[in-house]
């Protein structure tokens, strides 16, 4: 099974397991019934989250409002779910289902663990499954067993449930960067769920992204907000009232939050808006996903979407940023691989939409939708076409800087090689 495509945007749930605070069952079926109308078809769960509450009430939603199933789901593994009394908080849920969250990241572990998820889920797939929350920061002195274990016999159980089709792509999901580099030493991931650690506020991940880059592991990056801090104008709401990193912010962070804000608006564009688009700069970042709680929070994410940030804004709000080339910092193009000879487009693009690519700008010859390839360098009759670092295929006719790279331009040659074992081992 190959790794899905991702869109942009998606939905954390989280909040609809009653993180932080209680959310009837109603308002949580209604916000993922919002989202699937407003368009963000996809949706990131994980056992942890109200202890199954959060897939038991996403599983609901989509039976009832996506009965054929089109949206695509992402869940974790790592912990089982042992019966427990109920109430009160917990983990930081509130009035969470009657189960305490057990790591367990074993073969039969993980096994029992994406049992458990589907059958709340009410599915017979998911489209992404995430080991979650290894490392020394959530662990302690306890982290060595449990990486051990993942590796030595969870991942071999994500990989067989990957080749039976239960799973499409398989990664981690977490929110420390060592353990991702310390995973990518041992085995290949498909993809990475990185919780805010390339934020407005937060950008240590910048030299791992690179990494992911060169690897070719995808990056789904969750918490832009940072746990809500930048969810708010500061104008309007005191950042000293809101969650950084799932506490209380300090004094600088609070005191940086409100620059950026500042910076924001004397660009003309909403600290929010920002803090959701800017992961997307980087090349290796596929997807955004922010948690949601209500219509009104669907929404105001739809509007935040919609929100174009113009390149000065980016200057304003990092000039100590070494400059980026142009297609680097292009939401509507993406590049794969630093050897790649096309681009990938990630958000519809328009006849005469401005593109910067190879170096320079070109401007659209016609309307592109996502998923499609542009050429990034102009490329003649015979010359390979290079994705993901290997060649997927060869030109038939020209094609011109930033032009429409598909099937009636190149023939696919060297698609039956194209496979993830094809580009790793072309790698090694």
């Amino acid at each position: 099974m190959s790794m899905p495509a991702l869109p942009r945007f998606g939905m954390g749930t989280a909040a609809i397991g009653n993180l932080y605070r209680a959310v009837g069952d109603d308002a949580a079926l209604a916000t993922v019934a919002a989202a699937l109308a407003a368009g963000i078809g996809y949706f990131d769960t994980a056992p942890h989250y109200g202890f199954g509450l959060a897939e038991r009430r996403l599983g609901a939603a989509l039976a009832a409002h996506d009965p054929a199933g089109g949206a695509r789901v992402s869940t974790k593994v790592g912990r089982r779910l042992v019966p427990c009394a109920a109430g009160g908080t917990r983990h930081g849920f509130v009035d969470a289902d009657p189960f305490e969250p057990v790591f367990d990241y074993s073969a039969e572990g993980i096994r029992a663990s994406f049992g458990d998820s589907l059958a709340r889920l009410r599915r017979a797939r998911v489209d992404l499954l995430f080991a979650h929350d290894l490392g020394r920061l959530t662990h302690g002195d306890d982290h060595p067993r449990h990486l051990a274990a993942f590796l030595d016999g969870g991942h071999g159980a994500m990989l067989e449930l990957q080749r039976s089709g239960a799973v499409g792509g398989i990664g981690i999901g977490v929110n420390e960067i060592a353990v991702c580099d310390e995973v990518l030493d041992h085995i290949d991931l498909d993809v990475i769920l990185l919780a805010g650690r390339y934020t407005l506020l937060d950008r240590s991940a910048a030299r791992l992204l690179d990494r992911c880059v060169e690897r070719g592991v995808r990056v789904i990056i969750g918490g832009p907000y940072n746990s809500g801090i930048l969810a708010a104008d500061p104008e309007a709401v005191d950042p000293a009232a809101l969650h950084y990193d799932y506490a209380a912010p300090d004094a600088a962070i609070v005191a940086r939050t409100r620059a950026l804000a500042a910076a924001c608006r004397a660009v003309g564009v909403a600290l929010p808006a920002a803090a959701l688009h800017f992961p997307l700069r980087h090349p290796a970042v596929a997807c955004v996903v922010a948690g949601l709680v209500g219509i009104d929070q669907v929404a105001a994410m739809v509007a935040r979407i919609a929100t174009p940030v113009p390149g000065p804004a980016w200057a304003a709000l990092d000039p100590s940023a070494p400059a980026q080339r142009p297609e680097e910092t292009m939401n509507q193009l993406i590049l794969l691989h630093p050897d790649d000879n096309v681009m990938i487009c990630v958000a519809p693009i328009a006849a005469g939409d401005v593109l910067p690519i190879g170096g320079g700008t070109v401007p659209a010859r016609e309307g592109i939708t996502v998923g499609h390839k542009l050429a990034r360098v102009p490329l003649s009759p015979g010359d390979k076409v290079i994705k993901y670092g290997a060649p997927i295929g060869s030109m038939t006719a020209a094609a011109a800087t930033g032009e429409w790279v598909h099937m009636h331009n190149m023939k696919s040659d060297y698609i039956a090689s194209h496979t993830r074992a094809t580009v790793t081992e072309t790698r090694a």
